[in-house]
Formats: C-alpha cells, structure tokens, sequence
C-alpha cells in the first residue's frame, strides 16, 4: 500500500513538472544587430507545439491589443505609456540606458523553440534614457 502511494505521488509529481503546450509573447528591438527583449506578455495555452500559426495570431492580436494597435504614446490601464513601459523593461531587464529610434517587433514561440516575428510592429520609434521614454522627434 506505502509503495502504491509512493509510485502515484511520484508519477502526479512528474506529470505536475511537465511543460505543457504553450504560446510565448514578447515584444523585441534590434539592438546592435541583436535582438533584445523589451518585454513580455503572459503565455497562452495551445492544444499542441504544432499550432504554429496560432500563435503567431495570438500574439499578434496581443500586441495590438497592448499597444493600441502599434502605438507607443497608447495609455495602458497602469497609466504608463506603451513607451513608457517598454523603456523601464529594458532598463531593468536588459540594462539598456539609452535607445535611439528603434521599432519594436512582436515575436512568438511556442513550446520554448525559436523566437518568431509575428508581422506585427509599432508605427512609431522608441526612445528612451534612463528608463524613460520621449518622442525621437526631441533628439
């Protein structure tokens, strides 16, 4: 009886520490020829690591719907700016002080694999100092 419990504990454990199919979000600069997080959206649930398309689709309804369809002056329900976000996510995360006129990019992956651009991006430049954000016009 013990050994029977043993073995279910230990098999509901394994399975608990499984990944599970998901749909990963992030919004990307190329930052000296490099592509960098400037942040990340919660992950989606899909049915398996094929949905490819699916994904991308997400994510891209994802970011149009943060961003107000690509705009980095739209107000978020924090009260910051798209732009305004992004710049301190790249300050914390990324210890990018200064950024001068980068579109940013969203990209998918699902199940860990390789980041994907999702064919969506802002229609405006981000650029930021210190963690803030400004409008490129100011340079």
């Amino acid at each position: 009886m013990r050994i029977t419990a043993f073995i279910l504990a230990t098999a509901l454990a394994y399975a608990a520490a499984q990944d599970f199919p998901e749909c990963e979000c992030g919004m990307f600069i190329t930052y000296y020829g490099e592509e960098r997080l400037v942040h990340s959206l919660p992950p989606f649930s899909v049915d398996n690591c094929d949905a490819t398309l699916v994904c991308k689709n997400l994510c891209a309804k994802e970011f149009n719907a943060l961003t107000g369809s690509g705009d980095l002056n739209h107000v978020m329900g924090n009260g910051y700016t798209v732009g305004q976000e992004l710049c301190l996510y790249a300050l914390i995360n990324q210890d990018l002080t200064e950024l001068s006129q980068e579109k940013v990019y969203g990209y998918a992956r699902q199940c860990k694999g390789p980041w994907d651009y999702d064919g969506v991006s802002t229609i405006n430049e981000l650029c930021c100092l210190n963690g803030r954000y400004f409008p490129c016009s100011e340079l």
